[in-house]
């Protein structure tokens, strides 16, 4: 049948008129009736709507440091994370022995710390002591008066701390011995010091002994040294301990010197050489790294004028203490990959102070990371 001209016209009129409807109808998101395939869903996000998106995958190793103003997380040259507060400088450990945490302490005794994993920063609520080391897994432990051997689990944010363990350290006899008070603490040994005998005006000497479980402490006898132990550090597995002297003078030149001691107490003791007679010398730094020897920083300086040489660093070896190859001058060191290496670069090149700038050193570039850092530890990549 022929459809008038005119029919035509009108029924190409009402499609197009349909066609209309449907796209303003996608175009205003109109949902369609049920069983149309036809229209658009309109956008349930915002730019202002929290995002889930986890922090991008490392590297390679990262590196933590803690400065005077905040804890940070560095890849390759970048600060990818910081935990703000305000920390002093001191020898305590800062990353957890499983490496997912890195913590300090601030200056009002509370617990800041760097979850390695999702890069979240948090200031616990837990008053700590005033050093912190640490034991198995994520835990930090510190020293209760008169005592008790504390811990804390990072792994559980709700945890409190919990007794570790009572430490009964020996009578003495004679002079009433001083305040117990932890050295470090790592590896499941806990080192405990004491001044057992008339200290001297600068504070020592210090008899040291080892905690390893709940068996007696053992006697690592007493520091040749008129000044606390200060600078200690134990071997990854717990089972060796390193620890600085300084032998005090009255006129501020005292010396140097480093000693090694098993957990059984045998110890050597490498006395420090400066580069003159009348030279002061001090270790400001110590660490133990993953794998290899104790390192540590010599700070030394003249007696007799204002003159202080550039602090460099050294490493334990079977007899003696020796530089490191190649020569380094830095308050302390940190091998974060082949190739590469973290720095704490004193100021004006000698050592007047404990911190110093942050730089991530490549072969034969520097770039300056952080001021006012005092400490830097490598965290492996997560398994």
């Amino acid at each position: 049948m022929r459809i008038p001209q005119r029919s035509r016209t009108v029924l190409q009129l009402v499609a197009t008129l349909a066609l209309i409807v449907g796209l303003v109808a996608g175009c205003t998101g109109v949902e369609p009736t049920p069983g149309s395939t036809t229209g658009t869903t309109p956008s349930t996000t915002s730019p202002f709507d929290p995002t889930t998106t986890a922090p991008p995958e490392p590297s390679g190793p990262l590196l933590a440091y803690r400065a005077a103003d905040e804890l940070g997380l560095v890849d390759g040259t970048n600060v990818i994370t910081t935990a703000p507060g305000t920390f002093a400088a001191s020898n305590d450990l800062m990353a957890t022995e499983d490496g997912r945490f890195v913590f300090a302490r601030t200056t009002d005794n509370l617990l800041a710390t760097i979850d390695v994993a999702n890069q979240k920063a948090d200031t616990r609520p837990v008053p700590v002591g005033p050093v912190l080391g640490t034991a198995d897994g994520s835990k930090v432990v510190w020293w209760e008066q008169p005592n008790r051997l504390m811990q804390l689990d990072l792994a559980d944010p709700a945890s409190q701390p919990v007794l570790q363990q009572t430490v009964d350290l020996p009578p003495t006899a004679g002079v009433p011995p001083g305040e117990p008070r932890l050295v470090v603490a790592r590896g499941g040994t806990a080192v405990i010091a004491r001044v057992e005998a008339p200290p001297s005006p600068f504070g020592g000497p210090d008899t040291l002994y080892a905690v390893r479980g709940p068996v007696p402490p053992t006697p690592l006898g007493e520091a040749d040294a008129n000044s606390p132990v200060t600078v200690a550090r134990l071997s990854p597995d717990g089972a060796s301990l390193a620890y600085a002297l300084y032998r005090d003078t009255d006129n501020g030149c005292g010396t140097a010197a480093v000693v090694l001691s098993d957990a059984a107490g045998a110890q050597q003791t490498f006395d420090v050489a400066g580069p003159g007679g009348e030279t002061g010398s001090r270790v400001p730094k110590l660490w133990w790294p993953a794998t290899g020897p104790p390192r540590l920083s010599l700070a030394t300086w003249r007696c007799d004028g204002p003159q202080e040489y550039s602090p460099l660093v050294w490493q334990v070896a079977t007899d003696r203490i020796e530089q490191v190859t190649p020569p380094t001058s830095a308050l302390q060191t940190a091998e974060v990959a082949p190739g590469q290496r973290a720095l704490i670069l004193p100021k004006g090149g000698a050592y007047t102070e404990p911190t110093g700038t942050l730089v991530f050193e490549e072969s034969d570039r520097r770039f300056t990371i952080k001021d006012g850092v005092d400490a830097i530890a490598v965290l492996p990549p997560p398994p």
